[in-house]
């Protein structure tokens, strides 16, 4: 998975993707582990995964930065001139960052490869001709659902708009989404072990 970011990330950009291990909970920085106090015990081992990948891919693009922070939506605080994304199931954490130069904003989402749990949620998430797009995908409600969690993580930092899962529209097409605001971004994904998506724009 780490190799499908290296190759389809955009330029001025890095990821990875790392499991997540018993004591990844402890370590979050004193100033992130504020924010978790709540959070059952399985969200902070994972939260500290990521949170560490992220303090590490800040530093080798020359941001480092001693704590991500956690604003009230839940978004991370990135340094100054860097725009970035963490994302984590229950068994993998994936981030990307980048220099803020060229990229305005970039989105990471990974979910175990198998179908959304209740099929009430279908048509919440995609609309039929987005599901007859990608009719070849086995888990393509699943697939949908994580491209626009990704294209949401992309830009809500600087749109600062609440989007529904209607307010995007994904076309496989040329691999791009176009928010209620006519904001295009790009996306790519893949589909096994895990879904993993990335988009920018």
């Amino acid at each position: 998975m780490t190799r499908f970011l290296d190759e389809n990330l955009p330029e001025r950009s890095i990821g990875a993707v790392r499991t997540i291990r018993p004591g990844d909970e402890f370590l979050l920085a004193p100033a992130e582990a504020s924010a978790f106090t709540s959070c059952h015990p399985s969200v902070v081992r994972a939260s500290g995964a990521g949170r560490h990948l992220a303090r590490e891919l800040c530093r080798k693009i020359g941001a480092p930065v001693p704590a991500i922070g956690r604003q009230p939506s839940r978004a991370p605080v990135w340094p100054r001139g860097v725009v970035g994304s963490i994302s984590h199931d229950a068994s993998f954490a994936a981030v990307v960052v980048a220099r803020g130069v060229g990229i305005a904003g970039l989105g990471v989402d990974i979910e175990p490869a198998e179908k959304l749990p209740d099929p009430a949620m279908v048509p919440l998430i995609a609309s039929p001709s987005e599901l007859s797009a990608f009719h070849d995908v086995p888990v393509a409600d699943k697939v949908l659902f994580s491209i626009k969690e990704a294209v949401f993580k992309a830009v809500n930092p600087c749109d600062g708009i609440f989007l529904d899962f209607g307010d995007i529209s994904v076309d496989r097409g040329s691999f791009t989404a176009t928010t209620r605001s006519l904001r295009k971004v790009h996306w790519r994904l893949v589909a096994e072990p895990r879904i993993l998506v990335i988009a920018w724009w």
